[in-house]
């Protein structure tokens, strides 16, 4: 077979595949694969070739999550370039299983769509449970033992808003080309149904390694007491990881949403931030 037929069977049977799809983090080891430790990203490639056993080519994910961090809603974009019924695969990858996924929908897309290049803004959520005094480890939550001061947090949340280089909460191994970022909303508040349970919603353009880990950290001192709202200024301008906070641990954290530019009618475009959206995460 020629060239010019090899490329002109290729193109005709390809299929593009945007999956639309969440995980618990806390059966992971992240979202990137890794070698003999469990990620979620290995678990939707195992569902994406179970069907036909055809391989998932250029597998590639919105956003990613560290050990522990838990997703709503994620993307992950592909290929294959075998013929097959796509409407019964499509039904296979959505149905439930036991693996930690939670698949919302999977698209045929045109050959443009990438979960990288059309991601447009992140929301993540984190749930922090104050005052308690024999803290455990929870799965979908940091329990600390002093009380938090909730409008001090979010005084505090207000002066990291906007465009900040945020160098100092960038953690170690991130390869960020720049430390500039932009915070479009920062907010604290306390959870409806339990006084107890401090909820921040951080919503922004990108963000760097560990960044929101490390925010909630000095948000926490800050709460507490143990930090100022004075210091916040001189933690930005010191460009160096060790004059901001302690990092928050990944268990608390959830990717709420990625903005989404596919397709054109703006149902996975993140929405304007509401305080009182504090749901849980992974709950409905």
């Amino acid at each position: 077979m020629s060239k010019r037929l090899i490329s002109e069977h290729f193109f005709k049977y390809r299929k593009n595949a945007l999956v639309v799809f969440g995980y618990d983090g806390s059966r992971f080891y992240g979202l990137q694969p890794q070698k003999d430790v469990p990620s979620a990203g290995q678990a939707l490639r195992k569902r994406l070739e179970s069907l036909h056993g055809f391989r998932a080519k250029s597998l590639a994910f919105s956003a990613r999550t560290d050990r522990g961090v838990h997703a709503r809603r994620n993307f992950a974009t592909c290929y294959f370039s075998d013929r097959f019924d796509h409407e019964e695969w499509a039904k296979d990858v959505m149905r439930q299983r036991d693996d930690g996924l939670i698949v919302e929908r999977v698209l045929e897309v045109p050959k443009h769509v990438h979960a990288r290049a059309c991601s447009a803004g992140k929301h993540y959520r984190y749930l922090v449970r104050a005052g308690v005094k024999s803290p455990t480890k929870d799965l979908n939550e940091w329990q600390v033992a002093p009380t938090l001061d909730c409008k001090h947090m979010q005084s505090a949340a207000s002066m990291l808003e906007g465009e900040h280089d945020f160098a100092s909460f960038r953690g170690r191994k991130c390869n960020a080309k720049s430390t500039i970022k932009n915070l479009y909303s920062i907010q604290v508040t306390t959870c409806p149904t339990d006084s107890k349970r401090i909820v921040v919603d951080v919503h922004g353009s990108a963000f760097l390694r560990y960044m929101i880990r490390n925010l909630v950290g000095l948000l926490v001192e800050i709460g507490s007491g143990w930090r100022r709202l004075e210091d916040i200024p001189g933690i930005l301008a010191a460009k160096s990881r060790q004059a901001a906070g302690i990092m928050a641990p990944g268990s608390g954290l959830t990717l709420m949403a990625v903005g989404f530019e596919y397709p054109d009618d703006g149902r996975y475009l993140l929405k304007a931030p509401r305080a009182e959206q504090t749901r849980d995460p992974l709950r409905s």
